[in-house]
């Protein structure tokens, strides 16, 4: 199985499981399982052409600026947000989407696409995947980011039909009663737990944009 050249300029995430670090490209990156580590070097399109179809697992180059590259290259590869400019995601989405080879995708997005923006994209484009959404209810608050974002890739059946991007709020919307101004995820919390959202049609005066008034029913198992 062909592996993955990641650019970055913190290599810190990637240091997990067996990894191989050296200044200059010391081994070829043959071996499976194990992530090198490459700092020290210029890195062209070029150099990325000779490595993208040898490397096993990943190669990880470390650089200061994104290089000169070619839209195909571009899609081969993984750019590290740590290089991106005003956290432009639009390919990993695109990816998570339409992608056919959701290996390549879980490699790209994983520790590299924010989870609440998936999400934010899921809701806007895949709100009737109840299944998709249970599972992510079981891993999103309770297990390590990397549960939620197998969910995701292979959970989401991809299709070449258009995306589309989620609205703008027009202004920030404060947390309903019950929950704390520093609670990062409560429309996270609300829209996958049907308790909650009953709870708050019962206690809040006000209730959350595209909570409908109307109680759920709640199907239990015996």
């Amino acid at each position: 199985m062909q592996g993955i050249i990641i650019l970055t300029s913190d290599e810190r995430a990637y240091r997990t499981g067996v990894v191989v670090e050296s200044r200059g490209i010391k081994f070829p990156p043959v071996a499976p399982d194990t992530t090198y580590i490459v700092h020290g070097i210029k890195i062209t399109e070029k150099e990325i052409k000779r490595w993208v179809e040898v490397v096993s697992y990943r190669m990880v180059f470390v650089v200061d600026k994104i290089p000169k590259l070619s839209k195909d290259i571009k899609e081969q590869i993984i750019i590290d947000k740590s290089l991106k400019i005003g956290g432009g995601f639009k390919q990993e989405i695109e990816m998570l989407f339409r992608w056919d080879d959701r290996t390549r995708v879980f490699k790209r997005i994983q520790s590299n696409l924010p989870i609440p923006l998936a999400l934010s994209f899921l809701r806007k484009n895949k709100v009737e995947e109840i299944e998709l959404w249970r599972l992510l209810s079981l891993t999103k608050f309770t297990l390590p980011a990397m549960y939620s974002e197998a969910v995701l890739v292979y959970g989401l059946k991809p299709s070449k039909a258009r995306w589309e991007w989620p609205s703008k709020s027009k202004k920030a919307e404060s947390p309903p009663d019950g929950f704390r101004s520093s609670d990062l995820y409560w429309r996270e919390i609300i829209s996958l737990d049907v308790e909650v959202r009953n709870e708050l049609r019962v206690k809040s005066k006000e209730l959350p944009v595209g909570v409908k008034k109307t109680q759920e029913s709640i199907l239990r198992w015996i």
